[in-house]
């Protein structure tokens, strides 16, 4: 028997697992077939997910083999083994992370025009602090042990020296609040480029929403500080295992709600289908059953393609032409 704490583990990986996979697949769907614009974050996004996958990987590895059972209930080989694949988990998580902010901000960019320099300016420093901020906690998690293989070694009577674990806790708690505040700062720029667009209040919540929905890993950071100090417990397998699910728990939520943005067009194609009243990204009330399903102005198949002043472009500032550009390259559907 593996025991509870590594059943639970094993459960909440293979959720989060499942539910990223389905996300991330229909975005890359979106972006590569139906607005045929893929970019470089939605490769980044992509990256974090195989790390994510990596890190699960292991955790489940570990769980089989001695992740969430106490030493007296292990062999010094099962021991090691979780060991080695708790090792892994360190650097995978480190890399998924960066790959989800460094995604994230991108998108964020995708926003910007050239004139904001300010945002752009902030935008940048909370993804190169994200990326340092996860280089740095991974390699010395990584490397906390000499020889490297020690970390897992011991377990089998082996010598060799390891860094104190109160600095691994306090940069652990360093990196948490770095992530935390450089998410809810992500929340925060949408919220400031928006505010001001001629559109309706409803169509401003709606954008904001899922321009911010990013920060909600933010949660599982926040829930994890309070398990941090179990890295110090001596029987650490058994002991660190809720630190392990909130790590995944983050993981899972910074990959599913930073690629949800993007499935925009899907909620529209839905909406054409269905008949379904959609009006959340239009500064204009309409209902899509009242219109040609292959154009966001009405206009009939065939025709040229959306006339800028059919959007009133020109009496939009600089940044507003671009989200609006965003929004009609994602939500024009060609019929084939």
């Amino acid at each position: 028997m593996i025991g509870h704490r590594a059943t639970q583990l094993i459960q909440i990986e293979i959720a989060f697992q499942c539910m990223a996979w389905v996300v991330v697949a229909l975005r890359m769907y979106v972006r590569t077939f139906v607005v045929k614009a893929f970019g470089w974050d939605d490769g980044w996004m992509l990256f974090a997910q195989l790390m994510h996958t990596m890190n699960s990987i292991c955790a489940i590895g570990g769980a089989l083999t001695g992740t969430g059972r106490l030493m007296k209930d292990l062999t010094p080989r099962s021991m090691e083994m979780a060991l080695r694949f708790w090792w892994i988990c360190y650097f995978a998580y480190s890399l998924s992370m960066i790959g989800a902010k460094v995604s994230v901000g991108l998108s964020l960019l995708r926003y910007m025009s050239v004139t904001q320099k300010a945002y752009r300016f902030i935008t940048h420093a909370i993804v190169y602090t994200s990326v340092v901020m996860g280089l740095v906690y991974g390699l010395l998690a990584t490397f906390q042990c000499k020889p490297v293989e020690y970390f897992w070694t011991r377990a089998l009577g082996e010598t060799g020296t390891c860094i104190n674990m109160n600095t691994i806790v306090a940069l652990t708690y360093l990196m948490s609040a770095i992530f935390a505040i450089c998410d809810f700062s992500m929340a925060l720029l949408p919220v400031l480029l928006i505010k001001d667009l001629n559109m309706s209040r409803n169509s401003k919540f709606a954008l904001i929403f899922i321009m911010s929905i990013a920060c909600i890993a933010s949660a599982a950071v926040i829930v994890r500080l309070a398990y941090v100090p179990t890295f110090r417990d001596p029987e650490f397998l058994y002991a660190t295992v809720p630190i392990a699910i909130w790590s995944e728990v983050e993981m899972g939520l910074a990959i599913i709600a930073g690629s949800l943005p993007t499935l925009r067009p899907l909620y529209r194609i839905a909406a054409q289908k269905f008949s379904w009243k959609a009006n959340f990204f239009s500064n204009r009330s309409r209902s899509y059953k009242s219109m040609d399903p292959h154009r966001l102005d009405g206009t009939p198949v065939g025709s040229a393609a959306i006339e800028r002043n059919e959007l009133s472009v020109k009496s939009y500032s600089e940044s507003e032409r671009k989200i609006l550009d965003v929004d009609v390259k994602e939500f024009v559907v060609e019929d084939h």
